[in-house]
């Protein structure tokens, strides 16, 4: 190591308050831990349970992976991050696009990073992305196709990259077939998506179709639906993202969903990173394709004769 990268890595340490742990410094040498850390914005979502499983299945028993939930809380992930770096973390995965870019560029200068649903050009930084502007995209056109006019989006916050992607790709179906997208923002777990839709259907707005920014949503949505006395597909068809495949045959009806590979995205972070240790250089981006799932709950309108 440099003595001006000793340096930065020392200030930056002070700023912290960083105590050395002495028990490492103790351990031999000749031994090393591999050690990797993994932050996600939320445990309870099963996009990140799968994501985390398929880092572990490459990291397997012979690398460490550290596992902390920010819980969408921006300043914890931030403290989370640096401490991974501080602690003597070889490498970390960052399952949150909403992550500082600054702090991703300052930690990629001492350790690699591998980013979700987010781009980068600096040099020690990987992102996995799927694209989530065609995946939204044929979730509304396929609503369409069966015949539903008045397509809503139940979206993200609009600070995730990820959301705004979804949303573009809603508003473009909804374009190209002369139609008016309407979306609102609602976030990202069961109980924001029913109290939007029951807000919503109690308002006595129209719509006869809804795209979820994720399964979660969907549900939620599903569940004031049925307690409005709307019918599922027959009046109000409904597609969620994630394809959490539990979460969507369980679902009554069976939930239609964009299935993306979340595991074998999170299996690729996991490689990728581990060669990036290792010094082997790699692509800076992995670009996944989502497929549509259709199932019970968008199996086509009603229609009044």
């Amino acid at each position: 190591m440099s003595d001006k990268k000793r340096r930065e890595i020392l200030r930056v340490a002070r700023e912290l308050g960083y105590v050395p742990n002495l028990h490492a410094r103790n351990i031999s040498k000749k031994v090393r831990i591999l050690t990797i850390g993994l932050v996600i914005p939320d445990i309870t979502n099963p996009f990140f349970g799968k994501l985390t499983r398929g880092v572990q299945k490459v990291c397997g028993e012979d690398v460490l992976v550290i596992t902390m939930d920010s819980f969408r809380d921006l300043d914890r992930e931030e403290r989370i991050i640096k401490k991974m770096l501080f602690l003597g973390a070889h490498g970390i995965i960052i399952g949150n696009s909403r992550v500082n870019d600054e702090l991703v560029k300052e930690v990629s200068k001492h350790i690699p990073v591998v980013v979700f649903d987010k781009d980068y050009e600096y040099e020690n930084v990987v992102s996995i992305v799927l694209d989530n502007y065609y995946g939204a995209y044929l979730a509304t056109k396929h609503l369409i196709e069966r015949g539903y006019r008045n397509v809503i989006h139940l979206g993200g916050t609009h600070e995730l990259y990820v959301s705004l992607k979804r949303k573009e790709g809603y508003e473009t179906a909804m374009r190209e077939n002369g139609l008016s997208p309407k979306v609102y923002p609602v976030g990202y777990d069961e109980e924001k998506g029913y109290k939007m839709m029951r807000k919503l259907l109690k308002s006595g707005e129209k719509l006869d179709g809804v795209f979820c920014m994720n399964d979660l949503v969907a549900l939620g949505a599903m569940r004031a639906i049925r307690e409005f006395g709307r019918r599922i597909p027959e009046d109000i068809g409904i597609v969620g993202f994630d394809n959490d495949e539990e979460l969507c045959e369980i679902a009554s009806p069976s939930l239609s969903s964009v299935h993306q590979p979340v595991e074998e995205m999170g299996e690729t972070a996991a490689k990728v990173l581990l060669d990036m240790i290792n010094g082997t250089p790699k692509v800076r981006k992995y670009i996944f394709s989502p497929r549509l799932v259709v199932r019970e709950s968008s199996s086509g309108k009603r229609v009044n004769l």
